[in-house]
């Protein structure tokens, strides 16, 4: 298995659940880490663990429905860490609730969440990956 020491990782929906598992995984690999997260609170939570443990870690609130905003999130990444080695993109939502019951606007938030956002995310950092 190759080393990803010192390799950047990229984690959308970093905040909690299995992008904060994934988010602590990656750093005792010793990647340097771009946090993703909608929600600042959860985002600030583990990039502050992850920094008083000494890695090189930036965060960022993000909304990956937001085109534009994954593209200056990939701008802010290369800036700040130089490169980009691996993208996760972890944000994820889900409704539960009967198909009867769910207008089309839940239909769209989950499809601009689980489906743009990864789009989004991939088409953003996809150059990077293939430079490395």
């Amino acid at each position: 298995m190759q080393s990803l020491a010192g390799k950047v990782a990229v984690i959308t929906g970093a905040g909690s659940g299995i992008g904060r598992a994934l988010a602590e995984l990656l750093a005792q690999e010793g990647c340097h880490l771009a946090l993703a997260d909608i929600n600042a609170t959860n985002l600030e939570s583990i990039a502050s663990a992850l920094h008083q443990h000494g890695h090189q870690v930036s965060s960022h609130i993000l909304d990956v429905a937001d085109r534009t905003a994954v593209f200056a999130f990939a701008d802010a990444v290369l800036t700040h860490h130089g490169s980009a080695h691996l993208i996760i993109n972890n944000a994820g939502v889900a409704v539960s609730q009967t198909i009867a019951n769910l207008g089309y606007e839940d239909f769209e938030w989950i499809m601009d969440i689980n489906f743009w956002g990864v789009v989004h995310g991939t088409k953003a950092f996809l150059p990077h990956l293939l430079e490395n």
